[in-house]
């Protein structure tokens, strides 16, 4: 998608289509009137049933004059960054039913929100919901295929032309991350995910390492290469560096969870969990591609991406409940259920962060829990840290991309939980409660005394309806979050 910022008194014709705005009527007040170029619309059409309630849309195919689509963006008073990247997907749904392939956007003044903020947003909305995946279809294929090809801003907004290149690369990279998360696993397994990391060599100042099962034997990370006993196809272990910061300068290490299939090993997955469950390699997607999206914008900062890749498998061979590994730190692990295998190969690549590349800063993301499913819904993921000022960080970048978290406790009683009668540490608390605390305190064990905090997609991942810009199925979490985490790091 092809997007550009113009500024406004742009002269339009028959054959356009013109995105205009108009938020819902509060109390007494008047509703707000188009645009004085546009008054002619209300002439010709009754808009008294309009409401203007968020992504309501009207379409209007005019005689002799440009087409007309009027969008609802609610009530002024609820208007925000988020519920305007909301508000635009009903209009792109419309757009690619009538198969309109190019729209020119007003965008509107919003008291309260600034002009970059306005635009921003709406440019994001408007991107980010113009996707499908729908390339495995034999018939009717197009259906719903994102049509809309060109999207012309006008707007007032200073650094227009810089808005719509961040937000085209951003958004850009969210919709790769949702491909790539939908993509079938038997293309997207250890080795597929690997040649896409291998292809941002391509970007100037970026790196990667690729190292595999041998050379994991070698480094001996037990747990890695424990949840792989049961695959028939080999581990890898992805090291991405992008080097954009000064000499010297130090890195931020993002480490993305890459189970490509996760059948749940010999504790199998029941019916109803196990089907969509190529999604747990979406930490690493994530990972992988704000690392690109950092390169790609040329942000002054030292960043890697690491990437601890296999799927979770059943066959002979395959890990046991009540087995012991040895971590790549020296830890001693039990395995108290081998659905818990994305800690496992977590807490190998935290521990090689950590010993080896020594970043500043750690943020590990991941679908590590059912627990955080169950506690938030699919709107919003969760995070621990060990760092206050890393949470805020996170949590600015949340409130900014609308990517929302919500920040659990570390419980030190519940440390005991985790250990074991026969190793260091067990994989799986004693207790069956607070999942997703259990799963954050395993990590911090491996997670060094640094910096550090661990984000739990399991929720957010992958949708079960269209809400807003975020289609059914990938949703591509966590990309926007640590762009602008990244972003706002040396600020």
């Amino acid at each position: 998608m092809k997007i550009e910022a113009k500024k406004p008194g742009h002269s339009f014709k028959k054959g356009d289509t013109i995105l205009l705005f108009m938020p819902e009527p509060e109390g007494t007040k008047k509703p707000v009137l188009l645009p004085a170029e546009f008054s002619y619309v209300s002439k010709l059409l009754d808009l008294s049933y309009f409401k203007g309630k968020q992504a309501e849309v009207v379409f209007a195919p005019l005689a002799d004059r440009p087409a007309v689509i009027i969008c609802g963006t609610g009530k002024q008073s609820d208007t925000d960054a988020e519920s305007l990247r909301r508000c635009v997907a009903g209009a792109v749904s419309l757009c690619r039913e009538k198969s309109i392939k190019k729209i020119h956007v007003l965008v509107p003044a919003i008291q309260g929100i600034d002009n970059t903020t306005v635009l921003s947003s709406i440019a994001e909305g408007i991107y980010l919901s113009n996707y499908s995946f729908d390339r495995y279809k034999t018939k009717n294929k197009g259906n719903g295929k994102p049509l809309v090809e060109t999207a012309v801003f006008h707007t007032a907004a200073k650094d227009a032309a810089a808005i719509m290149k961040k937000t085209a690369l951003v958004c850009g990279n969210t919709l790769l991350c949702r491909d790539l998360i939908n993509e079938i696993s038997e293309k997207c397994d250890s080795r597929g995910m690997a040649r896409e990391a291998k292809s941002l060599e391509r970007i100037p100042g970026v790196s990667c390492t690729v190292y595999g099962k041998r050379e994991i034997e070698k480094m001996k990370m037990g747990l890695l290469l424990a949840v792989n006993k049961g695959s028939a196809k080999p581990p890898m272990l992805v090291v991405l560096k992008y080097r954009g910061g000064r000499p010297g300068q130090k890195y931020v290490a993002i480490v993305g969870k890459g189970i490509t299939f996760d059948s749940g090993g010999i504790n199998l997955k029941p019916s109803g969990h196990i089907e969509d469950m190529r999604t747990d390699m979406a930490g690493a997607a994530a990972a992988l591609y704000a690392l690109k999206t950092a390169a790609e914008l040329k942000l002054p900062v030292n960043l890697y991406a690491v990437l601890p890749l296999t799927d979770n498998m059943i066959s002979p061979e395959s890990f046991r409940p009540g087995d012991v590994y040895t971590a790549y730190d020296g830890t001693t692990v039990e395995i108290g259920n081998t659905d818990a295998e994305g800690r496992l190969i977590l807490a190998d690549a935290l521990s090689y962060a950590v010993k080896v590349l020594r970043p500043e800063v750690i943020i590990d993301i991941a679908t590590l829990t059912g627990s955080c499913l169950a506690t938030f819904g699919e709107a919003v993921a969760c995070y621990l840290t060990t760092d206050d000022d890393l949470g805020r960080l996170l949590e600015d970048a949340a409130a900014s991309t609308g990517e929302a978290i919500w920040r659990l406790p570390f419980v030190k009683e519940y440390d005991d939980n985790m250990k074991s009668d026969i190793a260091d540490i067990c994989n799986m608390s004693s207790e069956k409660n607070a999942g997703t605390i259990m799963g954050g305190i395993f990590l911090k064990h491996f997670a060094g005394k640094g910096k550090w905090a661990h984000i739990d997609i399991a929720s957010t991942a992958r949708a079960t309806k269209q809400r807003g810009y975020r289609p059914k199925e990938a949703t591509g979490f966590g990309v926007r979050l640590l762009v602008e985490t990244i972003i706002n790091w040396k600020k």
